[in-house]
């Protein structure tokens, strides 16, 4: 039963945190309007010099023979492209504070227990593949969902839909978790960076886009023949070529065309190739930033190499170098002449495939494994954006049938309006029965209950002093309510939800009804 309603002491985390995240962003706003108009200065100055240079060019243009006058252009031409160079750097400067003030901004609504405005749709499609508890507002516009996502792609809001769900674990598990987000406190802010930088939407299409382009073959089932063919055929030609002229033995022209008909004629299998493993590459490109960072973090720190083992060893980014330099020699084939010449006289663009397509086939093999490390570092990450900015008190989960808390709230009401209580179920009491007057919070408190125990079970700290429990499967019957499209009466949907509790008890898994 719930004791004396005190004010939340953990609430004293969050208003110095508030404190503190509202002086930074008000540090942060000036700076984002000094850089801002920075920025604008330099782009009037690049537009000023462009428009001095094709001024300059004009007495240089009226003459047939100018040369002294062609020297004048040239300083301002520098200083235009210098110009253009500085104002990428200071847009891109300003656009990543920006984007640091969005997430602070977003990190302060959370702290006052406010909306954040994170992106809640896409998560609410997906949840219905997960067995969420739909009681408890773990998924919405101001949810549990929006407090913890700091996640990048598809494949990390599934895996945090995922550990929301999750049937509880073992104890050890959850420990272990516990332990493993607050080793990696040091890299809260290298994950919150790569947050910024990255531009959500691009990444997360890249993610699915390298999927399907590695799935499929870049090149034809015959494409190993025509391979050997052309190699063979172009090292006898050679060797004739050497032996010709070594010996003055003289060789049948004819022998010599061999080799460019069959090259020029093996074109047609590679030109789906290069346009395959240019969008593989652009797609590459957003994620290829994000994998760098990883694999040089992970130089650094043991803890984050443990995560990330897989990334580490088989560094994506490098595929993606090798990738683009493959693709340069390939990509011949966007020079006509050039193209010709080369595959007259060697077997430059069918090797050059070759490579492409073996570097897909090792990429198969090492993306999906890559993506489904990251997508596990984007949830550990969330974690730990949430155990900086929100709270650090970490549930002792047990093995025996205990749930015992000091000063618990729920953490999506105004922390201004919020009142923590103390419950506690003694060792072997099973059973507790809450009573209230209509409107004095009752639904609040089991709410409370339940997502501070969502929390326990995936790991994460609560919005408590302290807890004490252990693994437990939710079980809610706080909102039935009848369905028309499915044709569900209030009083058949609570039989429905009491013979699904039921059926959850008879498998005794540990429960916690609601």
């Amino acid at each position: 039963m719930p004791k004396k309603a005190f004010p939340p002491t953990p609430h004293l985390m969050s208003i110095h945190t508030s404190e503190l995240l509202g002086r930074k962003i008000k540090k942060l706003r000036r700076l984002v309007q000094e850089w801002t108009k920075r920025l604008q200065n330099y782009q009037s100055a690049r537009l000023i010099a462009a428009l001095l240079f094709f001024v300059s060019m004009v007495p240089a243009a009226m003459k047939t023979d100018a040369r002294t006058e062609l020297a004048y252009p040239a300083p301002f031409l520098i200083a235009f492209l210098f110009l253009v160079w500085r104002t990428r750097q200071l847009s891109r400067h300003a656009r990543n504070l920006s984007r640091l003030e969005l997430f602070l901004n977003r990190q302060l609504q959370r702290s006052l227990g406010l909306p954040s405005g994170r992106s809640w749709q896409q998560a609410q499609q997906r949840s219905l593949d997960f067995p969420l508890i739909k009681d408890l507002g773990l998924v919405g516009s101001h949810s549990l969902w929006t407090l913890l996502d700091e996640t990048l792609s598809e494949g990390g809001q599934k895996n945090l839909l995922r550990w929301m769900s999750v049937e509880p674990l073992d104890p050890a598990v959850i420990t272990a978790r516990q332990q493993q987000i607050q080793k990696l406190r040091p890299q809260t802010w290298f994950y919150s960076r790569l947050g910024i930088q990255a531009d959500s939407n691009e990444f997360n299409l890249s993610t699915l886009q390298i999927q399907d382009f590695l799935k499929n073959s870049f090149v034809q089932k015959s494409f190993p023949l025509l391979f050997a063919a052309n190699v063979i055929i172009w090292l006898l030609t050679v060797g004739l070529a050497l032996y010709a002229t070594a010996t003055a033995t003289p060789i049948p022209p004819y022998v010599y065309l061999l080799f460019p008909i069959l090259s020029l004629s093996s074109l047609g299998a590679t030109g789906g190739a290069f346009l395959s493993g240019v969008g593989l590459s652009h797609h590459l490109s957003a994620l290829a930033p994000t994998f760098a960072a990883i694999e040089r973090r992970s130089k650094v720190s043991s803890e984050l190499r443990k995560m990330c083992a897989r990334i580490f060893r088989d560094s994506p980014s490098k595929s993606a170098k090798k990738l683009d330099f493959i693709l340069g020699f390939v990509g011949t084939q966007t020079n006509p002449i050039l193209h010709l010449f080369l595959n007259v006289f060697s077997p430059w663009t069918i090797v050059s495939v070759f490579f492409l397509e073996r570097l897909r086939s090792k990429m198969i093999q090492d993306f999906p494994a890559c993506i489904e490390e990251l997508s596990e570092f984007e949830v550990v990450g969330s974690m730990l954006i949430f155990d900086k900015y929100q709270t650090r008190t970490y549930p002792q989960v047990v093995s025996e049938t205990v749930l015992q808390t000091e000063q618990i709230f729920h953490p999506l009401i105004d922390r201004a309006r919020a009142v923590a209580n103390d419950f506690a179920f003694p060792r072997g009491q099973s059973l507790g029965l809450l009573t209230g007057s209509n409107m004095s919070g009752k639904s609040t408190f089991l709410r409370t209950i339940g997502i501070n125990q969502v929390l326990a079970n995936m790991g994460a700290p609560v919005f408590a002093n302290s807890l004490t429990t252990r693994p437990l499967k939710i079980e809610t019957c706080i909102e039935v309510t009848d369905s028309l499209r499915d044709g569900y009466s209030y009083f058949y949907a609570e039989v429905r939800k009491l013979k699904d509790i039921l059926q959850t008890a008879a498998t005794k898994t540990p429960v916690l009804f609601l």
